[in-house]
């Protein structure tokens, strides 16, 4: 069979035909030409930057919105912080945004927003708006939420302020008036600013030393050797600490002055004295009474060296916790007072004025603790310390008459005195309410005494006789014996001075006293940084404003005032009644007012 061939055939209309052959040339070229995709990645660009433009426009209007309302937040919780209370703090608030006419747009206070308590004040303000949008609708974002808060936090702390003020020879004067007009006013400020009991003040004044008050002194371990005086001794190392433990024993200062050697005996109040026993020189502690605080200031005297590294010691100790025992035992209306160094809402404050740089003062030397002054506990060598001085202490009583009596008559008395005389009456004496005290300064290098009541010399043998007959009397009114006693030279130095000592018995303690064991005025600064440094140590952050007060500038006072100072910014120079300002500018340092968020 031969192949074949299938043929297959297509009957198209004649309408068709002709649309095809008009179509297909042209789509062809359609197809073939690029300006057709330009046009359209033209739309398509133009439909993005539109859409951008209109997200930019949206997000400006939405960012101002929020800029307007953190403003009148920030400035809303400012002043609702300065409120006495929370309801009126949230009137303030309130208050702000209604003037404002963004009432609407003020959240809702939480429980927590508003907290005003007695020493901190804390206004938490959140607000939101919705913001319509215009171009960002056609992604169908139709608002924007805008939202601010701030908080406005003001701290009053809890104030503990040591006032640390020269009160040395120096300051007399006008200087003194100024600096009490200056320091009561701060005292005021301080106090007002408060609520009760927040802060606390304690008045430290200094010249050669510094002055507890008994009550301080008793809460104290004291290696007591005398009753003259409260002040004690530190060691150099005691310096690089802020605390005076209670529990540690401190030598105790001996008492002497030194004054002119024609003073009279028993007449220490020369202002040399190594340690002050008059009430204005003992510093007060712990007060939050203006009156009391004023009273305080108002009764200092100025006298005797410079010792700004005692001032800041002491000053540094009442603010330390170590002494919160002692506070107790001052003010126990006072709740842990010194407050702990962590403790965040009580703020710790050295205010120290000086006048001038620290100068030297005088001990007697210790063989067994040269400059560090501790107390001596044996005596290998003479050093005017320990028992057995010079100074020899009798008391005793006279007999006055008390009545006669008839010998052969004994019912028949008489009140007269002259009937001692006649031989029929028998006088009877009694001892006096009134006991004698005499003192007699041994010369060792004649090997005489002197009679210091009588100014008289006596020799061994007549000061022995003396005494010999006031144990053994033998009339009836002969005087009678109630005590000897040779005193310690601790308790010799509270009643005569080195110079005295020396003018009467040539002795060399005036030498020993000036010159052998004195504390320099560098010494005194090397101790007052220590101090300084310890009170300022991280952890401590004790804050020191210090006050130059009509010194030189750039000399040695100025320079060690402005080390003790937390900064250079701290210090302040004043002249005459401008201490008022250096004192005002600290008190309003002191206050604190911040935005926290």
């Amino acid at each position: 069979m031969s192949n074949m061939t299938k043929i297959h055939s297509t009957v198209q209309s004649p309408r068709k035909s002709a649309l095809r052959r008009y179509l297909t040339p042209r789509l062809n070229r359609f197809r073939q030409d690029e300006d057709g995709a330009v046009v359209a990645f033209t739309i398509y660009m133009f439909l993005v930057f539109m859409l951008m433009a209109g997200i930019g426009i949206d997000t400006m209007r939405h960012e101002m919105e929020r800029t307007r309302l953190a403003a009148v937040a920030d400035a809303a919780s400012l002043a609702g912080a300065a409120a006495p209370n929370n309801d009126a703090a949230k009137a303030v608030v309130e208050d702000y945004f209604a003037k404002n006419g963004m009432s609407d747009y003020l959240d809702a206070f939480g429980p927590d927003d508003i907290q005003i308590t007695l020493n901190t004040a804390k206004v938490s303000v959140n607000t939101s708006i919705d913001v319509e949008t215009y171009l960002m609708r056609i992604m169908g974002i139709e608002t924007l939420s805008a939202a601010a808060g701030a908080t406005a936090e003001k701290r009053v702390p809890k104030l503990e302020i040591s006032l640390v003020l020269d009160v040395s020879g120096s300051m007399r004067g006008d200087k003194l008036t100024n600096l009490k007009a200056a320091a009561k006013q701060f005292v005021t400020t301080i106090i007002n600013s408060a609520d009760a009991g927040d802060a606390v003040i304690s008045i430290v004044p200094f010249s050669f030393g510094v002055t507890p008050p008994d009550a301080v002194y008793e809460a104290l371990t004291v290696d007591e050797t005398h009753q003259n005086s409260t002040c004690i001794v530190f060691s150099e190392d005691d310096f690089g600490d802020t605390a005076i433990d209670p529990d540690t024993t401190y030598a105790q200062q001996i008492y002497t002055s030194r004054y002119d050697v024609n003073g009279d005996f028993n007449t220490l109040s020369s202002g040399w004295r190594s340690c002050y026993d008059d009430d204005y020189f003992r510093f007060l502690p712990y007060s939050h009474n203006v009156t009391e605080l004023h009273a305080k200031i108002e009764s200092l005297e100025a006298d005797g060296n410079t010792s700004g590294h005692l001032g800041i010691k002491w000053g540094a100790a009442l603010l330390d916790p170590a002494f919160d025992d002692v506070a107790a035992v001052v003010n126990p209306d006072l709740a842990n007072v010194p407050a702990e160094y962590n403790e965040l809402e009580t703020q710790k404050v050295i205010v120290m004025m000086g006048d001038g740089k620290n100068t030297t003062s005088y001990y007697f030397s210790d063989p067994n603790g040269l400059l560090d002054m501790d107390t001596v506990s044996t005596h290998s060598q003479f050093d005017y310390r320990g028992p057995n001085s010079d100074l020899h202490h009798i008391e005793y009583t006279e007999q006055v008459f008390d009545y006669a009596q008839h010998k052969y008559k004994p019912s028949k008395r008489s009140n007269s005195e002259s009937k001692c005389g006649k031989k029929k009456w028998k006088c009877y004496y009694k001892p006096s309410n009134d006991t004698v005290s005499a003192y007699f300064l041994y010369d060792a290098n004649d090997d005489r005494y002197w009679d210091i009541d009588n100014e008289e010399w006596m020799s061994p043998a007549e000061f022995a006789d003396f005494k010999y007959d006031l144990a053994n009397p033998v009339d009836p009114d002969d005087p009678t014996l109630v005590s000897e006693e040779q005193l310690s030279w601790e308790d010799a130095w509270g009643l005569m001075s080195p110079d005295y000592h020396s003018d009467i018995t040539g002795s060399g303690a005036y030498s020993d006293y000036k010159y052998n064991n004195n504390v320099s005025g560098s010494m005194k600064n090397t101790r007052m940084s220590s101090a300084c440094t310890a009170a300022k140590a991280p952890g401590k952050d004790i804050i020191i404003y210090t006050i130059g007060f009509e010194i030189d500038a750039g000399g040695t006072a100025e320079t060690e005032l402005k080390n003790c100072a937390t900064s250079h910014s701290q210090y302040y120079r004043a002249e005459g009644v401008n201490i008022n300002d250096a004192f005002n500018s600290i008190a309003t340092n002191i206050q604190n007012l911040r935005l926290t968020q």
